[in-house]
């Protein structure tokens, strides 16, 4: 989609959409950033209330990011933030980009330190590190999810499920 079919969908001039937003990635990083409030809330939500062992709270985390992702853009419109913000990652796109997964993966390493006060989760384990990890690895799973139209958000928590299983077995108190 191009700025002008944007404008016109918009009922605005290209002008109007430039002054705005600069360029397309400043429009895709206004939508990623609309969001964000809702998001980080729902993550609070789970942090604070969530008992119980580190697999099922971490796909959780998952679902909710896919889930809140799917319900304010579709998979050709993420392909295309993944990509700017691979192409502007020095930018102010991919800085901005950048700076919301921070806030994401501290919100999962508050996740984690939850667990550990719960004794579900070893106290040897980094949450920071390990955050970061799981994070990277969920984003993995979800640039395969948005990469092929085939595949359901049901398949990419399968996947993730299974990643999580087998890495749990490496820091999970039982």
């Amino acid at each position: 989609m191009k700025i002008e079919d944007i404008a016109a969908d918009s009922d605005v001039s290209p002008a109007t959409v430039y002054n705005y937003f600069g360029t397309k990635a400043g429009i895709l990083l206004a939508l990623v950033g609309e969001s964000d409030t809702i998001l980080i809330q729902q993550l609070d939500d789970l942090t604070d209330g969530w008992q119980g062992d580190l697999v099922p709270a971490v796909l959780e985390f998952g679902r909710i990011l896919r889930k809140h992702a799917m319900t304010y853009l579709r998979k050709p419109t993420w392909r295309e933030v993944v990509s700017a913000s691979i192409h502007d990652g020095s930018g102010d796109f991919g800085r901005t980009y950048t700076a919301l997964d921070e806030v994401l993966i501290g919100k999962m390493a508050g996740l984690i330190r939850s667990l550990q006060q719960q004794g579900t989760v070893s106290k040897e384990v980094n949450p920071d590190a390990l955050a970061d990890c799981l994070f990277s690895l969920q984003n993995i799973r979800f640039f395969q999810f948005i990469a092929d139209d085939s595949v359901s958000l049901d398949d990419a928590d399968e996947k993730f499920r299974q990643d999580l299983e087998q890495l749990s077995k490496l820091f999970c108190n039982h």
